[in-house]
């Protein structure tokens, strides 16, 4: 694909899908204030919360209109600062402010309020009053830390700058001072052409991949437990409107967590570990560009499908 094509095409498609994500993630706000039944208490704040972050991310991306590439041993992202005569350094804090470190927080959060309200052992009230804050805090809090650690560890030295020049001004046709990017090298050439292990690169990925394993593993440990909860509701003498709701509930929140796997940490993962091993994924470079902007569009979706009080006021369908 041209390369004015692809700038078009993305462009599109992150104008298209920040529009939609402040549409529906608005229609889902307002209908959790009108619709939601009254037993779904403090997950209406979660839910409205995510539905904020969702609406940030798609905001934030519409701004920083990110360019993600892999090359031999390097992943980098890039941000055509002079051609769409951005100041630079608002590139590079809005670069290290992606929300990739907060939405399986967030997820993760709704997991265990999911199964303190299935147990039934008054745990709900540690999501109630000034504790919802602390939980609220926690996701923006990882997401400091991702700022932080991509601020700090994938820096820009001229070792990185010589390293990625030439597939620069291939793939965007731009030279190092027309950009601003975030990269990491695992096996960069020094002053005197010798190929050496980047060791910075590797720390920084470990403290991605430390930050992520809180959240996945909290997701599994309570959605299994949830799951088994859910699964005897009948048998404990639940209501069927208790278990249905229970249900809905719980397929939206499996739901959005599928999705940040598939649009984000499988693609975004494959992206940061195969160039450790210098294998070429400069195929996936495109299509993770364009799959990012559409995540905070197609968030919301499950809890629109899943919820019937706020599906059927949308479309009248009861599943």
């Amino acid at each position: 694909m041209e390369l004015e094509t692809f700038r078009l095409l993305k462009r599109s498609i992150q104008l298209a899908c920040v529009v939609f994500s402040l549409f529906v993630n608005s229609i889902l706000i307002y209908l959790i204030i009108k619709k939601s039944p009254t037993n779904m208490g403090t997950y209406c704040h979660l839910i409205i919360y995510f539905c904020c972050v969702s609406i940030i991310f798609s905001i934030l991306d519409i701004i920083v209109q990110p360019n993600v590439q892999t090359y031999k041993s390097a992943f980098f992202m890039v941000v055509e600062v002079q051609r769409r005569n951005m100041d630079p350094w608002i590139a590079k804090i809005a670069t290290a402010l992606w929300c990739f470190g907060v939405a399986h927080y967030c997820i993760a959060i709704h997991f265990i309020y999911r199964f303190f309200a299935l147990e039934r052992k008054g745990r709900v009230r540690y999501f109630q009053g000034f504790s919802l804050i602390i939980w609220f805090l926690i996701p923006i809090f990882s997401g400091a830390m991702w700022f932080l650690i991509t601020a700090e560890v994938f820096t820009q030295t001229n070792i990185e700058i010589d390293y990625i020049r030439n597939i620069v001004k291939q793939t965007f046709s731009a030279d190092m001072h027309e950009i601003v990017f975030v990269s990491g090298i695992f096996y960069p050439i020094d002053e005197t052409g010798q190929r050496v292990i980047n060791w910075r690169s590797f720390i920084g990925l470990g403290l991605y991949s430390v930050l992520m394993t809180i959240p996945f593993t909290v997701i599994i440990v309570f959605g299994f437990r949830s799951w088994k909860i859910v699964r005897g509701l009948l048998d404990h003498g639940e209501s069927e409107y208790s278990k249905n709701l229970q249900m809905q509930l719980y397929k939206a929140l499996v739901a959005q967590t599928i999705l940040p796997m598939i649009f984000l940490f499988i693609p975004f993962g494959l992206l940061f570990s195969l160039p450790m091993f210098e294998i070429d994924c400069q195929f996936l470079s495109s299509f993770i560009t364009l799959i990012f902007a559409m995540y905070p569009a197609v968030d919301p979706l499950p809890i629109l499908y899943f919820i019937d009080y706020y599906r059927i006021p949308i479309i009248g369908l009861k599943l």
